[in-house]
C-alpha cells in the first residue's frame, strides 16, 4: 500500500467525511489518491522531458499537471467528485486517442495501461452505465487502429518517439502500480464493508430473535393478564348481578320510603363497583387494541335522554342543576355507531361532572355542525361549574391513574381511567376531546362525531309499543345453574309478566326444548353437565327447523374477546353480559322478537 504522510492523510479523510455513504467514501478517497499521486509523477515527467527535449510529451504531462490541480480546487470547494472523476477519465480518454493519432501511432504499453485504467476507474467510480460507456470509447479506437492498419504484422511498440529506457520503465511501473492500487483500494473498502454489513446482518438476526422472544413473552404476559383479568371479572360480576338484580327487583316492588333510600345506596355502591371493574377491563382491551365499535342503528334522542335521566337522582341528591339541550336536527332520526361505547363516553364525562361539582349546575348540549343528505356531525358539550383543572394539569389528566392532583383522588375517589377511556373511544371515531378548564369556575369538553343516519320511520314507534304489550306472551326458556342468577332473572322478567322456564344445565335446557316449544332462550355460557356452547350447537341441530332456529341469548360474566368470538362461532344470536342492565335485556328481547315469529300455544 502507498504510505502518504500523515497532513495528506488528514486532508483526504476530511474531505472524503462529507459522503455518508462508506462506499462513496472510498470512492472519494480512491479518486483522491489518484490525483495526489498523479501531482510528484507528472512534475517529475516535467523536469525530465524539459531537459530532454521532448516538447510534445511536456505539454502533455504539463497539462496533466495542471488539471490534477483543478480537480483538487473541484473537489475541495465544491465537493462534486463526480465531476472530478468524469475529468479524470475523459483525460484518460483523450491520452488514449492522442497516443494513437499523435504520439506513439501505435497500440503500445503505456496505451493498454491507459485503458486498462479508464475502464476500472469507470466502473468503480460510476457504475454500470457508465463503465460500459467509457470502456467502450476507449476500446473502439484501438479496434479502428488494428482494423485500418495496412501492414501485415502487429507489434506492441514504442512509437517514432524515442525516450530513454529508464524514463520508459517508470512510466510503465507508475501505471500499473496506479491500476494495481485503484483494485486494491476498492476491493479492500468494499471487503471491509460487506464484513461489516455481515456482522451488522448477524447481530441483526440475533437482535430478531431476542425482539421475538420478549414479544412472545410479552404476549404471553398479556395473554395472563387478560385471563387473570377475565376470571376475577367473572368471580366479580356473578354476585354483583345478584345484588343489583335484587335491588332493582325491590326498588319495582314499591319499598317504604326508607327501605328505598336503602335499596338505592346499595344499588349505587354495586353499580360503581361495577364501573370500576368495566373500567379495569375496557382499558386494557383498548391497551391491547382489541375493541372494535358496533355499527347500528340506534335513536340518539333516546340515548341521550335516557343518559340524562339515569343521572338525574344523582343530580338531584347534590342539589345540581341538571341540564339537558338537544338540537332539532336530531330529532327523528336514527344514526349509525357504538350506542354502548357512546353511552360510555357520555356517562364519563356527566359523571365526573357531577362529582366535582359542589354547587351549580351542570350540562349536556347537543348542536348540529353539518348536515347532509344522509350524513350529521354533532357537537357534544358537557360544562358544569365545578372544581376546575388548572392549566398546567390539563394534559395530565388523559394519562391513565392519574387525576388532577393527589386531594382530587382523596376527596373524590375514582381510578383516572374514565377519561383516557374517553378519548381512546374518540379516537375509533375520528374525534378528538377538546378541554376548556379554569380552576373555582368550572370546566367543559366538547367533541364531534360524524354519523350516517336515515330518517326513523314512525310506524316503527307505534309497532314497537303494541309489541312490548305482547312480550308478557313470550315464553322463554332460562338456562342457568346459579341460583342467585335464577332469582335475579325471574324477577326481571316477571316485571313484564313473563313466567320463565327454568333449566339449570345445558342437558335440561333440550329436554325442555324437545317437549315444548319457547319463543327466546336465555343461555348461561358456563354450566355442569353441559355448557351453553355444546348446548347450543346441540339446538341447531334440532328437528324441527322452528325448534333450531329458535333465538338464543348469551348471558355470563365473562366478557373478554374470545367468548364473544365463541358466541358467535356457535350459533346464539347475541351477547348479554352480567350483571345486566333490564332496559339492555328488554330491547333485546323485543329485538329478536320483532325478527323472529311469536310461537302459537
Amino acid at each position: 500500500m502507498i504510505n502518504l504522510s500523515q497532513p495528506i492523510e488528514n486532508f483526504i479523510a476530511k474531505l472524503a467525511k462529507t459522503e455518508p455513504d462508506p462506499i462513496n467514501r472510498a470512492r472519494v478517497k480512491m479518486l483522491l489518491y489518484i490525483i495526489t499521486i498523479y501531482l510528484p509523477y507528472t512534475a517529475l515527467l516535467i523536469v525530465t522531458y524539459y531537459f530532454g527535449g521532448e516538447t510534445l510529451h511536456l505539454t502533455r504531462v504539463s497539462i496533466v499537471f495542471a488539471t490534477c490541480l483543478l480537480l483538487l480546487f473541484i473537489i475541495y470547494y465544491f465537493q462534486s467528485w463526480k465531476l472530478a472523476s468524469h475529468i479524470v477519465l475523459v483525460s484518460l480518454t483523450l491520452a488514449v486517442w492522442t497516443n494513437i493519432s499523435i504520439y506513439v501511432r501505435d497500440i503500445n504499453v503505456e496505451t493498454l495501461q491507459f485503458i486498462w485504467f479508464a475502464s476500472a476507474l469507470s466502473f468503480y467510480m460510476h457504475g454500470l452505465k457508465w463503465g460500459w460507456f467509457y470502456s467502450a470509447i476507449n476500446v473502439i479506437p484501438v479496434l479502428a487502429f488494428t482494423a485500418l492498419n495496412r501492414t501485415n504484422y502487429f507489434y506492441l511498440g514504442d512509437g517514432p518517439y524515442e525516450v530513454s529506457q529508464v524514463i520508459y520503465l517508470f512510466v510503465t511501473a507508475y501505471n500499473f502500480v496506479c491500476i494495481i492500487y485503484m483494485h486494491y483500494y476498492f476491493f479492500k473498502v468494499f471487503t471491509r464493508n460487506f464484513i461489516n454489513l455481515t456482522h451488522t446482518k448477524n447481530e441483526l438476526n440475533e437482535l430478531n430473535e431476542k425482539l421475538n422472544t420478549t414479544l412472545s413473552n410479552l404476549k404471553k404476559v398479556s395473554n395472563a393478564r387478560m385471563d387473570f383479568l377475565s376470571t376475577m371479572s367473572h368471580e366479580l360480576r356473578t354476585p354483583l348481578n345478584g345484588v343489583i338484580g335484587i335491588s332493582n327487583a325491590l326498588l319495582h316492588h314499591n319499598p317504604r320510603e326508607d327501605q328505598e333510600e336503602n335499596l338505592a345506596v346499595l344499588k349505587f355502591s354495586a353499580e360503581n363497583l361495577l364501573s370500576l371493574v368495566n373500567d379495569i377491563l375496557d382499558f386494557n382491551k383498548f391497551d391491547s387494541d382489541k375493541v372494535e365499535l358496533e355499527n347500528i342503528p340506534f335513536d340518539l334522542t333516546v340515548l341521550i335522554n335516557n343518559n340524562y335521566s339515569s343521572l338525574k337522582l344523582k343530580a338531584k341528591e347534590k342539589m345540581l342543576d341538571l341540564k339537558l339541550s338537544i338540537a332539532d336536527d336530531i330529532e327523528h332520526k336514527l344514526v349509525t355507531g357504538d350506542p354502548t361505547r357512546l353511552t360510555q363516553v357520555l356517562l364519563n364525562l356527566l359523571n365526573n361532572a357531577i362529582k366535582f361539582t359542589e354547587n351549580g349546575s351542570v350540562s349536556l348540549h347537543t348542536q348540529t355542525i353539518k348536515l347532509t343528505e344522509n350524513q350529521i356531525t354533532i357537537r357534544f358539550t358537557i360544562e358544569d361549574t365545578g372544581i376546575g383543572i388548572e392549566q398546567n394539569r390539563q394534559k395530565d389528566i388523559f394519562e391513565p391513574f392519574i387525576q388532577a392532583s393527589t386531594s382530587t383522588n382523596r376527596n373524590y375517589g375514582g381510578t383516572g381511567l374514565g377519561l383516557p377511556i374517553v378519548k381512546k373511544v374518540l379516537a375509533m371515531y375520528n374525534s378528538q376531546l377538546k378541554l376548556t378548564s379554569t380552576p373555582n369556575v368550572g370546566t367543559k369538553f366538547c367533541f364531534d362525531i360524524a354519523f350516517h343516519y336515515q330518517k326513523a320511520d314512525t310506524a316503527t314507534s307505534h309497532k314497537s309499543i303494541n309489541i312490548k304489550q305482547e312480550l308478557a306472551h313470550l315464553r322463554v326458556l332460562v338456562a342457568e345453574d346459579n341460583p342467585v342468577n335464577i332469582l335475579v332473572i325471574k324477577k326481571t322478567l316477571q316485571q313484564w309478566n313473563i313466567e320463565p322456564i327454568i333449566a339449570e344445565n345445558g342437558l335440561i335446557a333440550l329436554q325442555k326444548l324437545e317437549e315444548e316449544d319457547f319463543d327466546i332462550v336465555l343461555m348461561d355460557i358456563y354450566m355442569p353437565e353441559m355448557d351453553g356452547y355444546e348446548a347450543t350447537i346441540m339446538i341447531r341441530k334440532m328437528l324441527p327447523p322452528v325448534k333450531a332456529t329458535v333465538p338464543i341469548i348469551a348471558m355470563t360474566a365473562s366478557v373478554n374477546d374470545s367468548v364473544v368470538e365463541k358466541v358467535k362461532q356457535s350459533g346464539m344470536n347475541d351477547y348479554l353480559s352480567k350483571p345486566f342492565d333490564p332496559n339492555h335485556l328488554f330491547q333485546k328481547l323485543k329485538g329478536l322478537c320483532i325478527e323472529v315469529p311469536l310461537s302459537k300455544n
